[in-house]
C-alpha cells in the first residue's frame, strides 16, 4: 500500500512536469547579456588590516517556486544560453542506450534553474507544508542558516573577505550570560537558573544570539570543538557595489530542517552543490542582506539522497534517476561544460533574505537527524500550516492531533518579520 501510495504521487509529479514541459519559457525572453555575479573589485580595495565582521541569519528561504518566477532565480552557471538541444552545454541523458533527457530551456538572461522549473513547483502538491515548516523552524532558531563574513573593509567594494556558512542549533533574543542548554535534549536553550524554562525565540530585529552546530568545527587542544576552528569551507569572497559574493567550491552545502522531531512528518535535508555562487545586497544600515541568491549544481545522486529525508519514502534513487533524471540540464563538474559529457546534475536557484545577528558560541550538541522514513511506514501527510489555512482549509481540518495544534500555535508566535507562507522574491 505504501509503495502504491508514493508511486501514485510520483506519477502525479511526473505527469505535471510532462504537462508543463521544459519548454515553459519563450526563447524571446532571453537577452544577450547573461545572469551572473558582479566581477571582483580591484585587489587594492582590500587589505590584510581589514577587520570588520558581519553575521547574518538567513530566512525567507523560497523553494516552492513557480515555473514563471524560477526563470529569474539563479545565474548562468554554464556560460551558455540554452534555447534547445543544439545550444546545451551537455548531452541528454541515456539509459540503456536510449536518449531519455531533453534540453531544458534557460530562463531570463540564460538563468539555469532546472529544479525550479521542473521539480520545485510540485513540492506544494506532494509536501504541502514543507516550505512553511522550514520557515517555522528557522524562524524559531532551529537549524537557521548562518552566514559569517570576516575581514571586511566596511566599504561597498572589497576584493577579498572570508565567508563561511554554518547552521545554528538554536537562537534566542536573550542575553547568553543567563542561558544554558537543557539536560534532556542538549540542543534547546534554557535559562541557567532552572535549566527547564525555555529561552525566548529570536526576535529577528538584528540583536539575536545564535548557537552554532559543533559538527561544523574541529577540536582544539582540549579535545572540544572550537568556534575558532571551522571545518566547513571558508570562501574567498568579495563585496562589489555593496553586493556580497561567495564563489561556492564543490562540496559546499547547508542543512534545511523542517520540524523539531515532534511530528512523524518532520524531516531535514542537506543541500550540497558542486560549485556555484551565493550573494546578497548589504542594506545601508548593515542590518540586512537583501535579494539573496544561492545558485549551484545539484547532482542526481544528491537529489536521490535528499528525498527520503523530507518524507518522500518510496521514490528511491532508481526512480529519481529514471524519471526525474531526464530533466538534468547541466554537468556536475564545471570543467566538463561544453565537452560533450552527459548531463548528470540539475541547476538550482534558491532565494533568501538575511538579518544581522551575533554568535553566542557553540551548542552542546548537534540536533539529532530527522528521518521520517525510518520506520518503514507511510509518512502522514502534513497539512497543518498557514499555506493550507489560506487556501480555504481550517485549522480543525488540518491540525488533527495535539502535537499538530502545538505546531499551529508556534506559527502564531512568530514575529511579524517572519512571514509564512514565504513571499515570492523581490527581483528589484
Amino acid at each position: 500500500m505504501r509503495l502504491l501510495h508514493w508511486t501514485c504521487r510520483a506519477v502525479g509529479v511526473v505527469a505535471w512536469i510532462a504537462a508543463s514541459g521544459c519548454n515553459v519559457y519563450d526563447p524571446q525572453l532571453i537577452e544577450d547579456s547573461i545572469a551572473g555575479a558582479p566581477p571582483r573589485p580591484p585587489a587594492d580595495t582590500s587589505s590584510p588590516a581589514d577587520a570588520e565582521t558581519l553575521v547574518f541569519a538567513l530566512k525567507d528561504v523560497y523553494i516552492e517556486q513557480s515555473a514563471e518566477n524560477a526563470a529569474r532565480i539563479g545565474i548562468d552557471l554554464d556560460s551558455v544560453v540554452t534555447t534547445g538541444q543544439d545550444s546545451a552545454s551537455c548531452q541528454p541523458r541515456r539509459i540503456d542506450g536510449e536518449v531519455v533527457g531533453q534540453a531544458v530551456v534557460d530562463g531570463l538572461k540564460g538563468t539555469d534553474n532546472s529544479l525550479g522549473t521542473s521539480l520545485l513547483p510540485t513540492v506544494g502538491a506532494v509536501l504541502p507544508c514543507l516550505q512553511d515548516n522550514l520557515a517555522l523552524t528557522q524562524g524559531r532558531g532551529i537549524g537557521t542558516i548562518i552566514l559569517q563574513i570576516r575581514g571586511w573593509n566596511g566599504q561597498r567594494n572589497d576584493a577579498s573577505v572570508t565567508a563561511m556558512l554554518t547552521t545554528a542549533v538554536d537562537g534566542t533574543a536573550e542575553d547568553p550570560s543567563l542561558l544554558g542548554f537543557g539536560p534532556s535534549s542538549g540542543v534547546d536553550v534554557v535559562y541557567a537558573g532552572d535549566l527547564v524554562s525555555a529561552a525566548p525565540d529570536p526576535e529577528w530585529a538584528g540583536q539575536d544570539w545564535w548557537y552554532l552546530d559543533p559538527e561544523d568545527f574541529d577540536a582544539d587542544e582540549t579535545g572540544q570543538p572550537s568556534v575558532d576552528l571551522p571545518n566547513v569551507a571558508q570562501t574567498d569572497a568579495y563585496v562589489a557595489f555593496g553586493r556580497v559574493v561567495l564563489p561556492l567550491p564543490p562540496g559546499t552545502g547547508f542543512k534545511l530542517i523542517a520540524g523539531d522531531g515532534s511530528l512523524p512528518s518532520d524531516g531535514s535535508m542537506n543541500v550540497v552543490v558542486n560549485g556555484g555562487v551565493m550573494m546578497g545586497d548589504l542594506s545601508e544600515d548593515r542590518q540586512g542582506l537583501e535579494h539573496g541568491l544561492f545558485s549551484g549544481r545539484f547532482t542526481i545522486e544528491k537529489l536521490g539522497e535528499a528525498t527520503p529525508d523530507i518524507g518522500i519514502c518510496a521514490i528511491d534513487a532508481t526512480v529519481i534517476e529514471n524519471l526525474f533524471g531526464q530533466y538534468a540540464d547541466i554537468q556536475s563538474m564545471p570543467e566538463l561544460d561544453g565537452t560533450g559529457a552527459e548531463c548528470d546534475a540539475f541547476s538550482l536557484g534558491v532565494t533568501f533574505t538575511g538579518v544581522a545577528g551575533r554568535i553566542a558560541g557553540l551548542a552542546v550538541a548537534s540536533r539529532p537527524k530527522l528521518d521520517p522514513c525510518a520506520d518503514g511506514f507511510d509518512v502522514p501527510e502534513d497539512r497543518c500550516c498557514p499555506s493550507q489555512w489560506l487556501d480555504g482549509r481550517t485549522r480543525e481540518d488540518t491540525c488533527e492531533t495535539g502535537p499538530q495544534m502545538l505546531k499551529a500555535s508556534a506559527f502564531d508566535s512568530l514575529p511579524d518579520v517572519v512571514q509564512v507562507p514565504v513571499p515570492a522574491p523581490d527581483f528589484l
